[in-house]
């Protein structure tokens, strides 16, 4: 029975079109010093020892794919738009297999559940598996969703629906991992949807569900960026320094940390991990690191700056006294010095796929939902601004000294 892994990396995504330069793709986005396609390429190949096909639309992708891979790569520009025209552009390549495993290229997920899948799809030779996560009913309208029944098997799918009312229980919510027969290809021709597809395959024949609860994060809002960054380092154990680290006699370092190779951090600086610090960065002197941060390749944290619960992308510049909190900073930005982002969200606000935290004070104990500012690519930030919670600053933005910024756009 041919088996062969189909990774969907092509597309054009709105919701972080601000981090993401024209012509670049958004599974080139860094956490933790990966791009996003690092992380289902390295799952599938920890579990299949096939080569696997990469549908692109930006050469970046596969550019990263290549580097990242220690399987042969076939890389196939995506034909068409969505994700049955991404499929069906791999049609060449899946013309000598009975079935595909499908994964979508913005998912973070243990490899683990590619295991599950793949047991279950051997055992019981069903016509297609589907991988479901547990269902969230605040983010059930930026989800599939899959009824199925007491054994397992998958009733239908329902393409992101509006409210919990309109599905029948019990539901799970589509994990973007599918093992497909090859022959559904001449349904997506004639204009099917994928979702249509495997309701037909539900009613005519068996789609069996594998229900997972482990790691799994689907990267489409910038919110979900901060909770991979965040599930990532909750994995991480111990500290590891690389070489050519400069860490002055005066700093701390509280594990856990990953600090890359060339990183110098200043004096009286404090590095409270869980935190991830990529190669050639700077910690200025009284910095204040705190957990939960990932600052990628090449950052700059000025004297006396705060950071937490945030990605700073590659060659972002935080002069001193700033204070970054629960945001998401882009590529080749400077923020001058006093900046601050705001990100306690008022009562009522709830940005999609935004997860809750608990805050733990002795007079303060209730969930507390946070988001900084999304800051986009090649901004310039003057001196002494304030950012709203949730303030989307768009690429190329110049802000002048002493504003206070907030934005009427929402994600």
């Amino acid at each position: 029975m041919g088996l062969k892994p189909v990774i969907l990396a092509g597309g054009v995504s709105e919701k972080l079109s601000m981090l993401v330069p024209s012509g670049r793709s958004k599974h080139c986005l860094r956490i933790l010093g990966k791009p996003v396609i690092y992380y289902p390429l390295n799952a599938v190949e920890r579990v299949i020892e096939q080569d696997i096909i990469v549908v692109y639309t930006f050469k970046d992708v596969l550019k990263d794919a290549l580097k990242y891979s220690r399987r042969r790569v076939i890389g196939v520009e995506q034909r068409g738009s969505g994700i049955e025209g991404a499929i069906l552009s791999a049609e060449r390549e899946l013309s000598d297999t009975d079935y595909f495993l499908l994964v979508f290229g913005d998912l973070i997920f243990d490899p683990n559940a590619l295991s599950s899948l793949l047991g279950v799809f051997y055992k019981l030779e069903p016509t297609a598996t589907v991988l479901t996560i547990p269902l969230n009913e605040r983010f059930i309208s930026t989800y599939g969703v899959a009824v199925v029944d007491i054994d397992g098997s998958v009733k239908k799918v329902v393409e992101k629906p509006s409210s919990i009312e309109e599905v029948e229980k019990p539901a799970y919510t589509l994990g973007g991992i599918y093992i497909l027969p090859t022959w559904i290809l001449d349904y997506l021709k004639i204009g099917e949807t994928l979702p249509e597809v495997i309701n037909r395959l539900a009613k005519e024949h068996r789609v069996v569900s594998v229900h997972w609860s482990g790691l799994w994060i689907d990267i489409g809002y910038p919110a979900d960026l901060l909770e991979a960054s965040r599930q990532l380092l909750d994995r991480m154990k111990g500290t590891h320094i690389g070489d050519d680290v400069e860490i002055a006699e005066t700093a701390i370092v509280k594990p856990p940390a990953y600090i890359e190779n060339g990183v110098i951090i200043d004096h009286y600086s404090v590095v409270k991990g869980p935190v991830y610090i990529g190669r050639d960065s700077f910690i200025g002197a009284h910095s204040f690191i705190r957990h939960y941060t990932s600052l990628e390749s090449n950052n700059r944290i000025g004297a006396y700056t705060e950071v937490k619960n945030s990605i700073l992308q590659p060659y972002v510049f935080i002069d001193s006294h700033c204070f970054i909190g629960d945001s998401i900073v882009g590529e080749n930005t400077i923020v001058g010095p006093h900046t601050v982002t705001l990100n306690v969200l008022p009562r009522g606000e709830a940005p999609p796929r935004l997860r809750e935290h608990i805050i733990s004070i002795p007079t303060i104990k209730k969930p507390v939902l946070k988001l900084g500012a999304i800051i986009g690519y090649n901004v310039r930030i003057g001196s002494d601004t304030i950012l709203y919670p949730q303030s989307i600053v768009p690429p190329e933005t110049d802000i002048e000294p002493g504003t206070i910024y907030r934005t009427k756009t929402r994600i």
